[in-house]
């Protein structure tokens, strides 16, 4: 979260009654103009940290706007589904918590110590290079339907298989691709998205002149 905040009172005492009525409304104005830009610098921070990152994951910032009566503005992460937390680890590095498909899996499964689910070579991906919703789906169907033992498309292989830990797919002539791969390992992320950084520089560059800019075309249209 970073928030905006301006004090107008100095400026306030050099400026005639007129101009002063407007202060607070060009404030305002350019607190939230200041603001928008620091969400489209977080933004154009994804677009560089990320591959592909999903329109989800570009919208995860909002603006929360500025009045004439409450001159501050704060750019927030939007709330978060539950098990879908992650842009706090790509800033601050770390440890991501488990997804929810992730808990489901390892409730399932008999591998063993599932922390984390990532797809492997075999999986159907989406334009956004991430492991497709449809065959995820199927995946979590299919191990949650099975029981443990391994009947249907789709299959976890036993302990002692000769099989590394994961979900396969059987295909035709008896053979089977790796569509999944599942660790003992929680995933595990470094410093990637210099959220903070790149508002805040954005922000610093910007709020003068918004705040000019916003005072001048107050004072064009003050009666």
């Amino acid at each position: 979260m970073i928030t905006l905040d301006v004090d107008t009172r100095e400026i306030e005492r050099r400026l005639g009654e007129i101009a002063v009525r407007q202060v607070p409304f060009a404030a305002a104005l350019a607190l939230n103009d200041t603001a928008k830009d620091g969400k489209d610098a977080v933004e154009l921070e994804m677009k560089v940290s990320f591959d592909r990152p999903k329109p989800f994951t570009l919208n995860a910032f909002r603006v929360q706007r500025a009045s004439k009566n409450r001159l501050q503005a704060m750019l927030l992460r939007k709330t978060m589904v539950a098990g879908r937390h992650y842009l706090e680890v790509q800033e601050a590095g770390g440890t991501r918590p488990q997804t929810g498909m992730e808990r489901r899996l390892a409730s399932k499964v008999k591998a063993g110590g599932v922390r984390s689910v990532y797809p492997a070579r075999g999986a159907r991906r989406d334009k956004y290079g991430n492991w497709s919703r449809g065959q995820r789906n199927q995946v979590l169907a299919a191990i949650e339907g099975q029981g443990g033992k391994g009947a249907g498309k789709f299959f976890v292989p036993r302990p002692g298989s000769g099989l590394a830990p994961g979900v396969y797919q059987r295909m035709a002539r008896r053979k089977i691709k790796k569509v999944v791969h599942l660790s003992d390992r929680p995933a595990t992320y470094g410093k990637t998205f210099r959220f903070y950084q790149r508002a805040e520089r954005r922000m610093r560059m910007t709020l003068q002149e918004n705040f000019e800019k916003r005072f001048e075309q107050a004072l064009r249209t003050a009666r």
